[in-house]
């Protein structure tokens, strides 16, 4: 271990305002780190890095020395990269992490309450209240169920809350705080991860002298910037695709389907007989137009109908979340591979449409960097598909520390405090 290097004390979690904030994001093959500066529901981008770690995968398991190794390396020079932005070294004491979605389960939950006082305005006392009541009735769900939170093949703990919607009296509002009524509903959104994944990071993040004071699912930090009262998020893997309903930056619920990318390309090549990477090349061949006329059909036959079984699944999973409820058309899109681009046309034609109770016609909007609002990059160096996710803690962390998000905060905390006390 060097001598000279950073100094880190671990803290409890951080008193308003918030002005400088960590973040690190785990990606399959890369750890991402940045130093972020916090300024009225905004971020700033003070510092970035990224540094290789392999083997992040629900397949694996944590190998904790080598995700520290990368992840030091990675926050170190993010750190270091502050004096170029702003003139001096600025190291946080607090982080807040983001881990792949495929390791965790959605659990939404539902509460409700009949005013006895209706003509009362509604005051953050009642709506904290409730908050307590839905997190306690997870625990209870998760605890009861047959998906254990302990069950002994996949022990799991509850990582992170949001509230996803505010129902008063029937009508959906998106600040109850003052306002009448007799009947008030919050739908909550709680994400589960094995406590194996739990332990190694915070057991990382001690030997870095931080104190983690956030951690959740990539494909709700994707979900932060979509500002849409509801909309559809679908983010293809390489091994498969999750779908979640999204309200103003929240999920509602999620979906896994166990098709992806990989999937895609080998159903597309099967009865061809090819595999491995001479698959990538024909797919390379036929999209830059080098194949002769009778191959070229020939894979665009297999493409299609190795698209619409990727279709036919994920449609399979969202109903069975979603029943027969209407969806809304317009759908955001990312595929975190970049080796499919025919994927985002397919879910614009009339089979993806047919197979779900569409609002409309399905509209689909790519996600990159620059949709990603609030967030502006000192660095000039936080750019490409490789920061989106970093981007995206950013602008949510800096949401979560504003003004008007004491809902979300006290949620946030109340999860933390059940684990620090696990």
């Amino acid at each position: 271990m060097p001598l000279l290097r950073r100094r880190r004390k671990r803290t409890p979690m951080p008193q308003l305002p918030v002005r400088y904030h960590s973040i690190v994001t785990w990606n399959k093959s890369h750890v991402s780190a940045a130093v972020v500066e916090l300024s009225a529901g905004s971020a700033q981008l003070m510092g970035v890095a990224t540094a290789p770690v392999h083997g992040i995968s629900r397949t694996s398991h944590p190998d904790i020395d080598r995700w520290f190794a990368g992840c030091d390396q990675a926050l170190t020079q993010a750190e270091d990269m502050t004096i170029e932005s702003c003139g001096q070294k600025i190291v946080p004491d607090h982080v807040t992490m983001c881990l792949p979605g495929e390791v965790t389960r959605a659990l939404p939950i539902i509460v409700s309450q009949r005013r006895q006082h209706p003509e009362v305005g509604i005051d953050s006392a009642e709506l904290q209240r409730l908050v307590h009541r839905g997190y306690r009735k997870a625990q209870d769900v998760g605890v009861g169920s047959g998906a254990s939170l302990r069950s002994t093949d996949r022990a799991e703990e509850i990582v992170h809350g949001a509230v996803a919607r505010v129902v008063l009296d029937g009508q959906e509002i998106v600040d109850p705080s003052g306002m009448r009524g007799e009947t008030i509903e919050l739908h909550l959104s709680f994400f589960l991860a094995p406590l194996e994944w739990l332990r190694a990071l915070e057991i990382v993040t001690q030997r870095l002298e931080l104190h983690l004071v956030g951690l959740l699912p990539d494909h709700v930090v994707i979900a932060s910037p979509l500002s849409d009262h509801r909309s559809l998020l679908m983010v293809l893997d390489a091994e498969h695709t999750i779908v979640g309903l999204g309200s103003r930056g929240r999920l509602l619920w999620t979906v896994l389907s166990e098709m992806g990318e990989r999937d895609i390309v080998h159903e597309t090549v099967r009865r061809i007989e090819i595999q491995g990477r001479n698959a990538d090349l024909l797919l390379r061949a036929y999209r830059e137009g080098r194949l002769r006329r009778e191959v070229e059909q020939v894979v665009i036959g297999e493409y299609w109908r190795a698209l619409c079984a990727w279709m036919q699944r994920t449609a399979r999973q969202i109903r069975t979340v979603a029943g027969e409820d209407p969806l809304p058309h317009h759908i955001y899109f990312l595929d975190a591979t970049r080796r499919l681009p025919e994927a985002q046309p397919s879910l614009e034609t009339p089979f993806w449409e047919g197979l779900l109770p569409f609002d409309a016609c399905p509209e689909t909007v790519e996600i990159d960097a620059g949709r990603i609002h609030d967030v502006m990059d000192c660095t000039t160096r936080a750019v490409g598909p490789n920061y989106i996710l970093v981007r995206a803690l950013a602008h949510h962390v800096a949401h979560l520390y504003g003004q008007d998000n004491e809902l979300e905060r006290m949620l946030n905390e109340l999860v933390r405090e059940q684990l620090d006390h696990r």
